[in-house]
């Protein structure tokens, strides 16, 4: 080694850059659980495995698309999604600034949209005090609301994340793999009270679930009902999987018996979230799906109408016997004899729903031309802290109630049209229906072997669309959602499809004779 200055010089910078960091994280890892520690360490990780990220950022970006893990050690907790989205767009704008042959999938049908949508953002919020992000600190003025914004922001960003590149074919159903079956993982949210000491640190990474708690408090209504979201996730996300790879009519009638009975035990298995929107949601997916497809003109329609018949008929007399949160599940439906305290809990969340609507709607006039934006202040906060004072005024008026101020309203066009005006409601309007005929192409012109998914993710347009103006919306929420199903859209299908060229036909036609010379 002496010989060879080089190798020397080498080991001698190795040494100098490993020895006293190794002495740092000993020296911080005494105390593990400060933040400085776990943000330390977390860069050192990071730096660690780069070459990793660098080559892989697309798929592991697709993979945080759906899981819910979360980076516990960096301020404000982001989701991993969020993370992956702006460093993936990161990575893919300086791969196509290196490199001519990485180029965007370009589609300026959303990218309109999408800007405008940027634009009304940014002017409101600089009309309104700005963007404040409560965990980084604030003295004055707007210090919240920070990450309404930021979902506003990543949904913009994911659909460059995700058209940076198109997914080769033979990729296809592994990307799908990807994109769909991380949402799994919610189940590890509903073990925390289950889980011995040490393992309960995997709930730095997925949160636990509130919903699997004894009791829980939504709005100004507590609830008694211990609901297993996680379990129920688990059960939709392979419901939705088994949908996108073999198609309904293959799960009902495809020979297969095994998928039938796993459709209805699944299905059955959703109830315990004790969510009726995510049963209301399956239901219009199977129904959308099933005429998709034609079943409705198929021996299968008797078939299945009078399968729902009997399962209906069955309902009235064993609902009262099923578990708490599969009634609540049910509460939308009029059966008899459910469990009182549960058709109440139901009930009372659907109450403090209207009231805060009814109260709300009066005062959109006053933010159609500058919406209030979704910045907190100190105030807010006091008010979402739930005081005495704030807790007496939300009786008299719950627009005044935490979930009010926090711009939580439970409702698509209320989280428009408050926080941005008619200008953010011409935005998710030009969002939502800029992505239909995108959806649409790729769904009759896209890869028959690309059809249960293209076929899917039309119907989730539809779905979604309903829950944003008659279930549950939210404007930042949804802007996310619609851009990362165009963005993967367009990523799986290699861009926009549309019919294919069709060859000209020429009419055959005999050569003209040359007349003879005499």
């Amino acid at each position: 080694m002496i010989n060879n200055p080089a190798a020397a010089m080498r080991m001698l910078i190795t040494y100098a850059i490993c020895i006293p960091l190794a002495v740092l994280v000993g020296y911080l890892l005494t105390n593990p659980m400060d933040y400085g520690t776990l943000g330390f360490l977390g860069l050192v990780i990071a730096l660690i495995i780069s070459p990793i990220f660098i080559k892989w950022h697309y798929p592991i970006m697709v993979f945080a698309l759906s899981s819910p893990i979360m980076v516990f050690f960096l301020k404000g907790n982001p989701s991993f999604a969020q993370v992956m989205i702006f460093l993936s767009l990161g990575i893919a704008v300086i791969e196509r600034t290196m490199s001519g042959d990485r180029r965007f999938i370009s589609v300026p049908s959303i990218t309109w949209p999408l800007m405008f949508t940027l634009g009304v953002v940014l002017f409101t919020a600089e009309m309104t005090g700005g963007i404040g992000f409560h965990t980084l600190g604030g003295d004055s003025g707007v210090v919240g609301g920070g990450k309404k914004y930021l979902l506003i922001f990543t949904g913009i960003a994911v659909f460059y994340a995700l058209t940076s590149r198109a997914i080769v074919p033979r990729h296809r159903w592994f990307y799908v793999g990807l994109f769909f079956l991380p949402a799994m993982m919610s189940v590890i949210s509903d073990l925390f009270s289950y889980l011995p000491a040490p393992l309960t640190y995997i709930n730095l990474l997925i949160p636990p679930s509130g919903y699997a708690m004894d009791s829980n408090v939504l709005g100004d209504v507590e609830t008694k009902v211990k609901r297993f979201s996680g379990l129920a996730g688990l059960a939709y996300t392979i419901l939705i999987f088994m949908v996108v790879r073999y198609g309904l009519k293959n799960i009902i009638s495809g020979g297969h018996w095994w998928r039938t009975a796993l459709l209805i035990l699944l299905t059955f298995i959703t109830l315990v979230g004790g969510f009726r929107s995510s049963l209301i949601n399956l239901l219009l997916t199977f129904v959308l799906l099933f005429f998709l497809e034609g079943l409705h003109r198929t021996r299968l329609m008797p078939i299945v109408v009078m399968g729902l018949i009997s399962l209906a008929v069955l309902l009235v007399p064993f609902a009262s016997h099923l578990p708490l949160p599969m009634q609540r599940s049910l509460a939308f439906l009029p059966l008899p004899n459910l469990d009182a305290q549960v058709v109440a809990e139901a009930d009372n969340s659907l109450e403090w729903r209207y009231r805060m609507w009814s109260f709300l709607w009066p005062k959109v006039p006053e933010y159609l031309l500058l919406g209030k934006g979704l910045g907190l202040t100190k105030e807010d906060f006091n008010v979402m802290g739930g005081s005495a004072m704030a807790n007496r005024d939300e009786q008299f008026d719950p627009s005044s109630g935490g979930l009010a101020v926090s711009a939580d309203y439970h409702n698509g066009p209320l989280s428009t049209l408050i926080p941005f005006g008619i200008w953010g409601a011409i935005a998710i309007l030009w969002l939502m229906f800029a992505g239909l005929p995108l959806l649409y192409r790729n769904y009759k012109y896209g890869d028959p072997a690309l059809a249960t998914v293209n076929r899917y993710l039309l119907v989730g347009w539809v779905v979604h669309f309903l829950n944003f103006f008659f279930i549950f919306g939210a404007f930042q929420n949804d802007v996310l959602a619609f851009a990362t199903a165009y963005g993967f859209s367009v990523a799986l299908n290699g861009g926009i499809r549309g019919p294919a060229d069709q060859p000209v036909l020429t009419p055959h036609s005999q050569p003209l004779s040359t007349p003879k010379l005499a």
